[in-house]
């Protein structure tokens, strides 16, 4: 009984600011290399530098000096990827190949975070701004989900409160489609604490295709590096944005290709049904 006494003090005490905790963040990049439509493509060089290698180097320049973790899988075909640790700046986790959020989980163990900023290998151009100004948001809401409204594609990526994962982990129904894992909180809004955020106006441009699935998204990347001659450093989305709005006939270059997960109704609908949570609890 004096424990709890004791207890019930400490909790109706005055907290100073020295008592509270700053949340610890992590941004962890998923990557793989199973792609089929363009081969090993994280290893592909743009500008002389591979793929992968240019999205961890944004991620590190992310204001805030948060840790990076490569995460990739534990099979052999994926092993290439252990070695980009940029002199032993990123970590370097493994595990289930398929379990996006369980290796989400892995990155933050690593390094003792509370916040987990999901990236996505096929990135190289994310932008260091954009993932502050996400992150930000995501503390100051104290959410459990937090993602872009409208964005740039490839600029940007989601975060997950740590807490939240380990409850989508711990549900009894088999998340079959991880690799989608927003999916799972954009449809269990009544299970999960959802923050949807504007971004400044300039920084979105929906026409714009940032990422890299097809050969087209290659040859946007490695002209725009090339032209703007971006060695062995962070390219910001400022100056990024100031190339494009110069160059535009440079973002012709991919236009038009679909994306899989927007634009194929079929697999959007297995997507909306797998991800339902809350008839399976």
């Amino acid at each position: 009984m004096a424990k709890v006494k004791v207890i019930a003090k400490i909790a109706n005490a005055p907290i100073n600011s020295e008592q509270v905790k700053e949340p610890k963040v992590c941004i962890a990049v998923i990557c793989r290399l199973k792609s089929t439509r363009l081969r090993r493509k994280a290893l592909r060089p743009i500008h002389g530098i591979a793929s992968i290698e240019r999205c961890l180097m944004n991620c590190l320049a992310v204001p805030g000096g948060y840790e990076v973790v490569l995460a990739t899988s534990d099979l052999p075909d994926d092993q290439p990827l252990t070695q980009f640790t940029l002199d032993n700046r990123v970590k370097i986790v493994t595990g289930d190949p398929d379990n996006v959020a369980e290796r989400l989980l892995k990155a933050a163990e690593a390094t003792r975070a509370d916040i987990v900023v999901r990236v996505t290998g096929d990135n190289p151009a994310v932008s260091p701004e954009m993932m502050g100004y996400m992150i930000d948001q995501h503390i100051k809401t104290g959410a459990d989900f937090t993602y872009a409204k409208e964005s740039t594609m490839g600029t940007v990526g989601d975060v997950y409160t740590v807490e939240a994962l380990r409850r989508l982990l711990q549900c009894s129904a088999s998340l079959s489609h991880a690799e989608y894992l927003s999916f799972y909180f954009f449809n269990n809004p009544d299970l999960f604490n959802l923050n949807a955020v504007e971004l400044p106006a300039e920084w979105v441009h929906p026409e714009w295709r940032l990422t890299m699935d097809e050969i087209q998204d290659l040859e946007l990347f490695e002209t725009l590096y090339k032209a703007m001659d971006i060695g062995p450093r962070p390219l910001t989305f400022e100056e990024l944005q100031a190339f494009l709005l110069k160059h535009p006939e440079v973002a012709e270059l991919n236009r038009g290709i679909k994306v899989k997960w927007r634009d194929d109704t079929a697999l959007v609908r297995e997507l909306n049904e797998a991800t339902t949570l809350k008839k399976r609890l």
